[in-house]
């Protein structure tokens, strides 16, 4: 009889595909806070900040913990690693923490936002403008990760990988957010 721990085997990640996915989702999410930024609140302005109050936090952490943790040390070990790599590495690390700070703020402004207890878009236009200025650089910056992924990962950094995923304590985000909305 199998124990209640046991799970079943993981795939191995598909870093591109990873990679691609989060891009297409901080993308999108760049376009929310813009139009927010943008035009006064509205009906429709209520749900986008709904929407991001939701995801912004939860989607920025898994977007750095797997850069930091698992594709990070992969790229930094390649034969290929030059000193501007691992110079792009660190960069990218920091601005994953700056960023993260920042967006604390946006996430108290977006709840008051949701709650109605916004009076002016006094603040909003310089903090979302000064997140999205440093998201979209940071975007940029990232651009490159793709061309300095090995074209095939070593088992050790298949292994690494299964190992991250299966000591994320949630499942990987957005599952995690729909589990919470189905309980």
């Amino acid at each position: 009889m199998p124990t209640r721990n046991t799970r079943s085997p993981r795939q191995t990640i598909d870093i591109g595909r990873r990679l691609a996915a989060d891009r297409h989702l901080q993308v999108e999410i760049d376009k929310g806070l813009a139009s927010l930024a943008d035009e006064p609140p509205s009906a429709a302005g209520q749900r986008i900040a709904r929407v991001l109050s939701a995801v912004l936090e939860p989607s920025w952490s898994e977007h750095a913990d797997f850069q930091d943790e698992a594709l990070f040390p992969i790229i930094a070990k390649a034969r290929t690693t030059t000193l501007d790599t691992r110079a792009l590495i660190n960069r990218l690390g920091r601005e994953h923490a700056e960023i993260g700070r920042h967006q604390r703020e946006v996430t108290v402004i977006l709840n008051n936002l949701v709650a109605g207890r916004l009076t002016s878009r006094n603040g909003i236009v310089p903090t979302f403008s000064r997140v999205l200025d440093l998201r979209r650089r940071h975007h940029a910056a990232e651009a490159a990760l793709e061309t300095m992924l090995p074209a095939m990962l070593e088992q050790t950094d298949r292994t690494a990988l299964d190992h991250w995923a299966a000591s994320r304590a949630a499942p990987p985000f957005p599952v995690n957010l729909i589990l919470d909305f189905w309980e």
